[in-house]
Order: structure tokens, then C-alpha cells, then sequence
């Protein structure tokens, strides 16, 4: 029959094992999280947008070289990017004769565009009803927002999401997530970047 001491003895054992067990546990978690940089400062990363809606071309990163940049990422799935959405129709229109800022729509379905002529149908279907002639993009293999993502603390991106950059295509802001009033807060920044 085992002791009170040898029953304490492995107890304890078993005690610091399971310690170790979790804190190497916790190491491993801290080394698989995504490590994101700051994002403001940073150089827009490349992209690979598509024409989807109302346009033939799509912008690249070399042709938004000398112009404020606003990338705004949204669905028609998804509820916040709907509520947001008639924000940012204001925002481009406000800017749409300022040939120093480009605004860019990108409609996604929240991973890699799959069914193209799906996303296209349900853009359109939107956009009838808020904002018929603007030109909207797709990011077919999710390259973009990929890029964007591995910029940010969490490592990924949500929606809706709309990255300002300035003239010289570094990013000054990133907007996750919708909260009211932040278009409007976006507008009298890039006012401010076009003194």
C-alpha cells in the first residue's frame, strides 16, 4: 500500500507535468497566431482585382500610383455591408469629379469567388436600387484581401472593410467593421489629404 508521501509525491508530479503540458501548450497557439503589422504606414500590398459590375477594366495598384485610394470591401450577404453600403455611394459620389482620389467597390462572397456569374447577378440586383452606374470589382481568388489580412493584428479581414491610402500608396487607415458616421469621417480625411 502506497504512502500519504509517495501519493503526494506523484501528485505533485502529475501536477507539474500537466503545468508543462499547458504552457507548451500555449506556446505553440502563440506561435500559429498570424502576426500582423501595423497597418497605417505600410505600402498597399498588390492586388488582383477583376471588372465585375459596370466597368470593362479594373484598377491596379500602379494605376492608383499618384491618387488617394479608398478600397471598400462589402457583400450583398452580408447585413453591416448593406446598412454601410448607401454611406459609401455618398462618399464616391462627393469625389467622383476629383480626378486625385479613386474609390473602388469590391463585392465579395466572403472567400474566393467561386461562382462569378453569382456574385455578378446578386452585385447588380443590389446595386439597381442604390447605386446602378457604379463600377464594381470582384477579387476572384481572394488575393487582395489576402494581402490586406496579413497586414492586420488579427490576420484576417471581416466586412465591411475600407482601406485609405495616400497618394504615394501607403495605407493611412483601415476601417473594419461598420460603425456609423465613418464614411463621413473618411470624407473630411481624404479632404484633409487633398489640402
Amino acid at each position: 500500500m502506497p504512502s500519504s508521501t509517495d501519493a503526494a509525491s506523484s501528485l505533485k508530479t502529475l501536477l507539474m507535468f500537466g503545468g508543462l503540458m499547458l504552457l507548451g501548450t500555449l506556446v505553440l497557439v502563440w506561435l500559429g497566431t498570424p502576426r500582423g503589422t501595423p497597418v497605417a504606414g505600410q505600402a498597399l500590398p498588390p492586388f488582383d482585382l477583376r471588372p465585375l459590375v459596370n466597368s470593362d477594366t479594373a484598377p491596379t495598384r500602379d494605376s492608383l500610383e499618384g491618387k488617394i485610394a479608398v478600397l471598400h470591401f462589402w457583400g450583398t450577404w452580408c447585413a453591416p455591408c448593406l446598412k454601410e453600403f448607401p454611406e459609401f455611394v455618398k462618399l464616391a459620389k462627393k469625389f467622383e469629379d476629383e480626378p486625385r482620389v479613386a474609390i473602388v467597390s469590391v463585392s465579395c462572397s466572403g472567400g474566393p469567388e467561386y461562382n462569378l456569374e453569382a456574385l455578378k447577378s446578386e452585385t447588380e440586383a443590389y446595386l439597381i436600387d442604390v447605386a446602378p452606374s457604379m463600377p464594381t470589382y470582384c477579387d476572384p481568388a481572394a488575393m487582395t484581401r489576402s494581402q490586406i489580412a496579413f497586414l492586420l493584428s488579427g490576420g484576417t479581414i471581416g466586412y465591411p472593410t475600407t482601406v485609405l491610402s495616400d497618394s504615394e500608396g501607403k495605407i493611412v487607415q483601415v476601417l473594419a467593421g461598420y460603425l456609423d458616421g465613418d464614411m463621413e469621417k473618411l470624407q473630411k480625411k481624404i479632404e484633409s489629404m487633398l489640402k
